[in-house]
């Protein structure tokens, strides 16, 4: 009996750590442990971790094809680079690509703001080019590889006066010797006669026209429109009082009544609301009668904003972005909805719709984002270009099915036939990713290092696959994208394996994102760690020169960001999906960067404010997102809101395409002349008293304004602290050195950073929260270094009683990878395919909690002074009593930066 008792005994203790083994199936990044690396010859290893192994003949030409044309005779492809570059090639033996103009070259055939069109005339040799930011169409003889001569879509027509046109894409009907080209600065369509190369009509369409296609008949012409609203100047703005009159902080949120009809602010002044999403020039196809010049049809396709997804409102427009048109019906690729639209377009209607399906596992979550489209000349199969898959879909429009998926690149951008529809070229906007771009051995290619240049596109030669070479390559998107794995999860680890699996003892989530580093150049002298620490520019023992060839020293640029390292946990292994921070502040904040983001990043584009034309004044944001860029049921913030969870915002989000950064504009970091509209969703949950991106402003700054709201809100007032608190911590992106302002030299920006990092951490862990906190520290982008490993590499680092002490983390890492684990910890599911299968994180974490507080470390003074800093403010800054208690990223800036730092 006795043995009885002791075996039950037993069972009782056992059976509720049994119940606790629970066995689940996860989804994670096909990389594992793997890092970035580039194999042309086999798996290329993305950021993402995702792999790509493009098929057929690759070949590897400059960055950012986004236009391709193909002669009538398929003799020639031209491919249109928004570098302004060409790329000219025998499609039968594309070796022998000849990138115009070479290496070294100054570029002066083709204007260097080129955007998205390029088609060719029936002479097989003279080609047309968008010139972009130029407002001209460019002659290019493609024989003599050179310019011939220029049309400009400026100047007056039928008693209006045109003025600042962009160039957008564009489409010939060589039988009548005629051009049609989508002006977006003015919102029109431009007919052009090409024997007088005069302009014979102007046909208004919908907001930024963005692709345009005709009818195999040339009688109609197809346009997709992805903008949504026009943006006004807010009123009284006049180029001499912008500084007195701009909007300090957004006038209403997206969507809303106020947005839509507008609104009147305290001080009484009334902004001018933006009208409907829904109407029709916004987001949507139009049809023109080219017989008439007149609009023959208006078509909202995809999913409207509004609109309910299985009890989920859709808060980001459809963005139809190219057209494939057949004897009967046109195919609209719709990015947002992952759907391809069809439209009868000689009955007037849409007649149906194809969804791309991928695989069950994630077909509930969008992420493909079709771009370029193609049909075969029998009108049975389209092919799309799924800018977020890495493949070409090919589908049966008879029976309305994807058959199945061809690998490419990364990003594919456009696809086109040939050889009598036996062979597609496919372009991909960035190929086999960046790789490395510094470091021992590092052989600088002639393309530069910069993260913009390093990164080259591709162009594919496949022959269409039968049935059976399909199931094999859709097999292998599949591979390439995630992989399903099983886990055993004992309950003990504080990030669950899954969502909705258990509750986390982590209540509350902070997320620091600051600016623009590698990991080489920060934390490139940590020990245990794949480093190369040549490139450890503002590390512990780093060379500071304070005047060239006369005063120089060993200083330590960043003492909390290796404390940090050193006490909690960092990742040798992560890497920002992004190049720039066009895309970083997209894909931190879980927002896929679509198609209107990718080919304006990569374009040069000016915006100007007094301009008539009203697509000048065009969301082109570094630091938020715009209407145009929301994804279908939008990113981190959306999704956080829907499950209840409640969240503040200090500083993301605050910089729009025209944002004035000056020292005193402390308040929102920045101010507007133009009407561009927050995300509704963050509008009351955004400090009005926080400094976002403004290298003007110091750090320190900063800090005392968190610092002292956090005490008014969740310490001395009635609020608990958020479930999340996202904060944008930029000055380590650096700007030109004020030794006035306490900045000697351009590590010192990274000091304010180090410093104010520190301090942040320290106050958080004297809090009541701390105890069930975690502290996520990364960067938005990390084109401002270079690193040896992959110029995509940057800097993730975890603090928090339950964060492991002293652990490096080798496991791939993203940004999807960073959102999954807070997901998982806040109990929030992942809101689209990138985060849905990305690898967790549950690697940094310990299942016993230490709550000891973080005290921060003094930096040298020599190299960023504190006092100086903040005496312009007024503010005494005191060790002793503290211890107690640039334009943002244009790319063209970064570039130069970027090589006049390597000149040194």
């Amino acid at each position: 009996m006795k043995i009885i008792y002791i075996t039950l005994f037993a069972l009782c203790i056992a059976l509720p750590f049994a119940r606790a083994q629970k066995k689940i199936n996860v989804l994670q990044s096909p990389a594992g442990d793997r890092y970035c690396r580039i194999d042309t010859a086999g798996y290329s290893v993305l950021p993402s971790g995702r792999l790509v192994r493009p098929v057929g003949q690759t070949v590897r030409i400059t960055r950012a094809p986004f236009g391709l044309a193909v002669s009538p005779d398929e003799s020639k492809a031209l491919i249109l680079h928004h570098s302004g570059v060409l790329t000219l090639l025998d499609p039968r033996d594309p070796g022998k690509a000849v990138r115009i103009p070479g290496y070294g070259q100054k570029n002066a055939d083709v204007d260097n703001t080129p955007f998205l069109g390029v088609a060719f005339a029936a002479d097989n040799q003279t080609a047309y080019l968008s010139g972009g930011d130029s407002g001209t169409v460019v002659i290019f003889d493609a024989r003599a590889m050179q310019k011939t001569a220029t049309i400009r879509l400026d100047g007056p027509f039928n008693g209006v006066d045109y003025m600042d046109s962009f160039t957008s894409d564009l489409a010939i009907d060589a039988s009548r010797n005629e051009l049609f080209v989508l002006d977006r600065g003015n919102n029109r369509m431009v007919r052009i006669d090409l024997a007088t190369r005069k302009i014979t009509a102007s046909v208004p369409v919908g907001r930024i026209p963005f692709g345009i296609t005709l009818s195999p008949d040339k009688k109609t012409a197809f346009v997709a429109n992805v903008g949504l609203y026009n943006y006004p100047l807010a009123p009284g703005v006049t180029p001499t009082n912008k500084d007195s009159q701009m909007l300090k902080f957004p006038a209403y949120g997206i969507p809303s009544k106020e947005a839509q009809e507008g609104v009147t602010l305290p001080d009484g002044k009334r902004i001018p609301g933006l009208g409907s999403a829904l109407a029709d020039e916004a987001m949507s196809v139009w049809t023109i009668d080219l017989e008439k010049n007149a609009v023959a049809g208006r078509f909202k396709t995809g999913f409207q904003i509004g609109e309910k997804i299985e009890g989920v409102e859709i808060v980001g427009g459809a963005s139809p972005n190219s057209v494939a048109v057949g004897e009967q019906f046109a195919y609209v690729a719709n990015a947002s909805n992952d759907l391809i639209s069809i439209i009868d377009y000689k009955k007037k209607k849409i007649a149906g719709e194809i969804p791309l399906k991928f695989d069950k596992r994630l077909d509930a979550f969008r992420g493909l984002m079709p771009f370029g489209v193609a049909l075969s000349k029998d009108g049975k199969t389209l092919y799309a270009a799924c800018l977020g898959l890495n493949a070409v879909a090919v589908i049966d429009v008879e029976k309305r099915k994807v058959k199945g998926y061809i690998p490419t690149g990364w990003g594919p951008t456009r696809v086109a036939l040939t050889d009598a529809d036996h062979k597609l070229i496919i372009l991909s906007a960035r190929g086999f990713g960046a790789g490395p771009n510094g470091g021992k051995g590092f052989v600088k290619p002639p393309q530069g290092t910069y993260i913009g240049d390093i990164q080259l596109g591709t162009v594919q030669l496949v022959n269409v696959p039968s049935e059976d070479t399909l199931r094999v390559w859709t097999r292998q998107v599949l591979q390439n994208t995630f992989r399903e794995i099983e886990v055993t999860d004992d309950g003990k680890n504080p990030c669950p394996p899954a969502f909705n699996v258990r509750k986390s003892p982590i209540k509350h989530v902070f997320y620091i994102t600051k600016e623009n580093r590698t990991f080489d150049e920060v934390l490139g002298q940590m020990k245990n760690a794949v480093v190369d620490s040549s490139l450890a520019r503002f590390a512990e023992r780093s060379f500071m020169i304070v005047r060239p060839g006369k005063d120089s020293f060993i200083g330590n640029v960043t003492p909390n960001h290796y404390k940090l390292a050193r006490r909690w946990a960092f990742s040798d292994n992560f890497y920002c999906d992004s190049d720039a921070s066009i895309h970083g502040h997209h894909w931190m904040t879980g927002q896929m960067v679509n198609e209107y983001v990718e080919a304006n990043s990569a374009a040069e584009g000016s915006e100007r404010l007094f301009s008539k034309a009203p697509g000048r004044r065009f969301p082109k944001t570094t630091g938020g997102v715009d209407p145009e860029d929301y994804n279908e049921i939008g990113g981190m913030w959306e999704n956080m809101a829907r499950r209840g969870k409640t969240f503040y915002n200090f500083g993301e989000s605050n910089e729009f395409a025209d944002a004035y950064e000056a020292w005193n504009d402390t308040l929102f970091g920045s101010a507007n002349p133009v009407v561009y509209p927050l995300q509704k969703i963050l509008l009351d949950r955004t400090s009005h008293n926080y400094a976002g991106f403004n290298t003007n402003i110091p750090d320190q700054f900063r800090v005392e304004q968190f610092e002292k709201e956090f005490t008014g809100k969740w310490i001395n007032g009635k609020e608990t602290m958020p479930d999340f608190i996202g904060m944008q911590l930029p000055n380590d992106h650096g700007s030109d050195v004020r030794p006035e302002d306490g900045y000697p030299m351009r590590a010192s920006f990274m000091t304010d950073n180090d410093l104010a990092l520190g301090r942040i951490i320290s106050f958080l862990s004297k809090t009541k929260y701390w105890k069930n906190m975690l502290v996520v520290v990364t960067e938005d982008d990390p084109q401002g270094g270079v690193d040896h490993v992959d110029a995509h590499r940057s800097i993730l680092m975890m603090a928090g009683p339950y964060v492991k002490k002293g652990y490096v983390s080798h496991r791939h890492a993203n940004f999807g990878s960073v959102l999954k684990t807070m997901y998982a910890i806040l109990g929030v599911p992942p809101v689209n395919q990138f985060d849905a299968s990305a690898s967790i994180l549950d690697d940094f974490f310990t299942g016993t909690p230490d709550l000891s507080p973080y005290e921060w470390e003094q930096t040298d003074d020599r190299i960023f002074d504190p006092k100086k800093a903040m005496k312009k403010y007024g503010r005494d800054f005191d060790w002793r009593k503290i211890k107690q208690a640039a334009k943002m990223d244009k790319e063209s800036e970064q570039r130069k930066d970027h090589y006049r730092r390597q000149e040194k």
